[in-house]
């Protein structure tokens, strides 16, 4: 368990924070901490939380929080080694802490360290260690109370030794030469505190090193005039020394060939000042063996905690017990969140934390993550009370090759904070979750500490569809023609045909079903989600209740084939379609035979869709049922994206009765002429129009969300004409398709997405540091993936060049990468094209 007081105040166990109370506990912690292995009166901690107006129950309060302290920071009564101890020990408590646990002593120590080198003139190795010292800085010193008002005298002093280690880093580090480096460290410090004699010196004369001395002089005016106006005081002699020596240009500063003093501001005497230049250390030759894998990459992800309190069933408190509900409680939240593609990063005592998004994002993450956490709630109803909060938003996400993955930002405090205002046994989720998670029941009011509170989900299969009802059907005449053909062909030959509606997520696949399905007579349909208790059955599991329910199956089936052997036959195979798990007896005679019978009293339709998330069973069968379905009226159309063709590349390959249709992309004309059927308002500038065609890019479902968000008044775009932000379902959907990709193939289309809008091998290679001919490959795969188009070749280079199909692909691609890293990207890329054009020739690839 680690401690963290220099900056907002937080407690961590394995990286995760803990939760703490509220601001008196805080406020306890924080002050015990501050003199951590020292015993602290009752009476001066009072003092502390309460400067005046002590309530009557200031007391009881105290020992409140000092037991929710023991809580937290002993989990369940336990003291292991290294652990913190909060004791009564007369007059007040003590707080032990392993020194190298709090973030104050290891910087005191630090400092201490660098102090001596300093001492000793060894000006690399302090500053190299002061600064160690100050990046343990977060902010100011428990910046989250002294928001609330409280002002401790020891605040005060540990602001004081961070001044005064800053001072002798700088010293250090001049000394060092790099005076250039932290000129403007030392100008934001002195606007601040410009009464500091030192800070003002050492920023002198690191300006008048930099060849500035005029404005060296004038940091001597500014401070020497806030000293007198303001305190009546001239600067310190030292600092006027200093003054004379820049306008005498003495030797001292220049090339001093010494130092024997401690402090820079020591000029004019027999021991002058010296520069030590800074040390050349050669970089270690990196092996491939030697590189850090993980990325690192901005992810919308959905967090969930859980708190689990024992209560009575950790019986009276006994180790063994409470370990035993501990497991159990460990095992529920494992098996619930890896069920929904999610992953468990570890916990607390009983806080654990769950994240879905990662390492893949799905497009229902935020449902995933919602329908995780009821069946949690449900689950552990009986063992223990659960607080649960959900949280959706963007995270910094470290993917290592090997070990969980882990989010950092603002999204786990959000997610922690939810946790902790939740009721017993209830879920709470943000706003962002609540829009997103389309299959869960939310209380009608959200409640008033913030969030919304989930009350239970409905079935995965379609809940998490949108409604395309009010979707108008636009340039897909030519497509249902085609399946309307082929039905009357079905009906007229009595012989079966199987179609595959391919195209991507949001192309228009459903609409188009949907359209065929007003004109049949007979259309049963199931659909295939990409989670849930089906186990991959879904289809066929829709499509058996479709027929009948699976109470009145029996019936159903007998007034079909009549009582007897076959009906029995039947209702055995497909009874166990009604709860699927991985046990399922596939039984492919009676599940053809029992299509066949349907048909054969009328022409059927079976609408399959989404199959590239069905189990093999259920694709094997549908093969299956193309080879060996008898002479009857029977048409399958199974809707799919193109990773189905991944799964499966010979899919329906080289069949007589069987047709692939491909869905593109709407042309500029049909997207806006769905978008004026989809928006609220007209009032949108030809700017605005453009943008919107754009980003749509002919995708139905974009079309449908950029509408829905361009109709709300609130949104600046529609006022100002501004970029236009990318909805989350989009998002999500664009994300999900890159996160399919082969980890090194998504890399190579990063480095594209910064290197511009037309790309070839070379630029790439160069943009992300890889082999010309390995990027060519990767390229081309993008190609076939129709991520990448071909656009021709570079008249001077002869590579292949190729162009983002969508240009949406590219920012989001793009947004992934860390701003550092993009930039660094950047500078390669414009390096590589800077080149003269002839030394590109030598590059060609592909």
């Amino acid at each position: 368990m680690r401690f963290h007081l220099l900056g907002s105040l937080e407690v961590l166990d394995d990286d995760l924070p803990v939760p703490l109370g509220g601001v008196k506990q805080r406020a306890a912690l924080g002050f015990l901490l501050l003199h951590a292995n020292r015993v602290v009166a009752t009476s001066k901690l009072l003092q502390a939380l309460w400067s005046r107006d002590v309530p009557p129950t200031a007391r009881k309060m105290l020992q409140n929080a000092v037991s929710g302290l023991r809580g937290v920071l002993t989990p369940h009564g336990s003291t292991p080694e290294g652990s913190a101890l909060l004791l009564t020990h007369a007059p007040g408590y003590l707080l032990r802490v392993d020194q190298n646990s709090l973030d104050l002593s290891r910087f005191q120590q630090l400092t201490e360290q660098g102090r001596g080198e300093l001492s000793a003139g060894n000006w690399p190795a302090a500053a190299k260690v002061l600064r160690k010292a100050l990046s343990l800085w977060r902010g100011p010193v428990l910046a989250d109370l002294a928001e609330t008002g409280i002002n401790w005298p020891e605040l005060t002093a540990i602001k004081d030794c961070r001044l005064a280690t800053q001072e002798d880093c700088f010293e250090a580090e001049i000394a060092c030469g790099r005076h250039y480096e932290i000129i403007g460290e030392l100008e934001s410090l002195i606007e601040v505190e410009p009464y500091r004699e030192r800070l003002g010196g050492q920023l002198m004369l690191a300006l008048y090193r930099c060849g500035r001395q005029v404005d060296a002089l004038s940091v001597y005016r500014r401070t020497r005039a806030a000293l007198v106006e303001e305190l009546g005081l001239e600067p310190g002699r030292e600092l006027q020394e200093l003054e004379r020596a820049i306008l005498d240009h003495a030797p001292a500063l220049d090339l001093p060939p010494s130092v024997q003093r401690r402090h820079l501001l020591a000029v004019g005497q027999a021991s002058p000042v010296v520069i030590t230049p800074a040390p050349v250390v050669e970089p270690p030759a990196v092996t491939v063996d030697a590189l850090d894998v993980t990325t690192v990459e901005r992810k919308l992800v959905s967090v969930v905690m859980v708190s689990a309190q024992l209560g009575l069933a950790a019986g009276d408190g006994d180790p063994e017990d409470v370990d035993a509900v501990h497991q159990e409680v460990a095992s529920v939240v494992s098996a619930e969140v890896s069920r929904l593609g999610g992953v468990v990063g570890g916990n607390v005592g009983s806080v654990f934390l769950a994240m879905f998004g990662v390492p893949k994002t799905a497009e229902d993450d935020a449902d995933r993550a919602v329908r995780a956490s009821l069946a949690v709630r449900d689950r552990l109803a009986a063992v223990a009370d659960v607080q649960i909060g959900v949280a959706t938003g963007d995270s910094l996400v470290r993917l290592p090759s090997s070990g969980v993955p882990t989010a950092t930002g603002v999204l786990l405090d959000q997610c922690r904070q939810l946790m902790a205002l939740a009721p017993l046994g209830a879920v709470r989720a943000c706003t962002s979750t609540r829009d997103a998670a389309s299959s869960v029941t939310w209380e009608a009011d959200g409640a008033p500490t913030g969030g919304w509170q989930a009350v239970s989900c409905v079935s995965p299969r379609g809940a998490t569809r949108r409604s395309q009802a009010a979707v108008p059907f636009v340039e897909r005449e030519r497509e249902l023609l085609v399946l309307q053909g082929l039905l009357d062909e079905v009906s007229v030959r009595r012989r079966p045909h199987f179609v595959t509606v391919l195209g991507e997520a949001g192309v228009g696949k459903t609409r188009l079903v949907n359209e065929l399905a007003t004109s049949c007579s007979t259309a049963l349909r199931g659909t295939a989600t990409a989670f849930g208790d089906d186990h991959g059955y879904g289809p066929l599991s829709d499509v058996v209740s479709g027929f009948s329910s699976f109470e009145t199956l029996r019936a159903s089936l007998s007034s079909l084939v009549g009582v007897g052997e076959l009906a029995d036959r039947l209702h055995g195979s497909l009874a166990c379609l009604a709860q699927p798990g991985p046990g399922v007896q596939a039984d492919f005679p009676a599940w053809r035979r029992f299509l066949e019978e349907v048909a054969e009293s009328s022409p059927l339709v079976v609408l399959l869709e989404d199959v590239h998330w069905a189990n093999d069973v259920v694709l094997d069968f549908v093969e299956e049922l193309s080879e060996h379905a008898g002479s009857v009226p029977l048409l399958v159309i199974a809707t799919a994206r193109p990773e189905l063709l991944q799964r499966r590349p010979s899919w329906f390959g080289g069949k007589r009765n069987a047709t692939t249709i491909s869905l593109e992309p709407l042309s500029h004309n049909g997207t806006r002429s769905l978008l004026n059927s989809l928006l609220q308002t007209s009032e949108l500038s030809s700017e605005l129009w453009q943008a919107l065609v754009s980003c749509v890019g002919g995708n139905p479902l974009f079309a449908t969300e950029y509408a829905r968000m361009v109709s709300d008044p609130r949104m600046p775009c529609v006022q100002n004409g501004s970029s236009l932000p990318v909805p989350p379902s989009v998002r999500g959907v664009l994300t999900t398709q890159l996160d399919s990709l082969p980890f090194d193939v998504k890399a190579v289309l990063q480095d594209a997405a910064v290197a511009g809008d037309l790309v070839s091998p070379g630029a790439v290679a160069a943009t992300g540091g890889r082999d010309v001919l390995d990027v060519a490959k990767a390229l081309e795969l993008l190609e076939q993936r129709d991520i990448l188009r071909r656009q021709g070749r570079n008249s001077e280079t002869g590579e292949i060049e190729y162009g983002f199909r969508h240009l949406l692909v590219r920012d989001v691609v793009a947004e992934q990468l860390p701003r550092a890293t993009r930039a660094s990207k950047h500078e390669r890329a414009q390096a590589w094209f800077e080149e003269p054009a002839l030394d590109l020739t030598d590059r060609w690839a592909g």
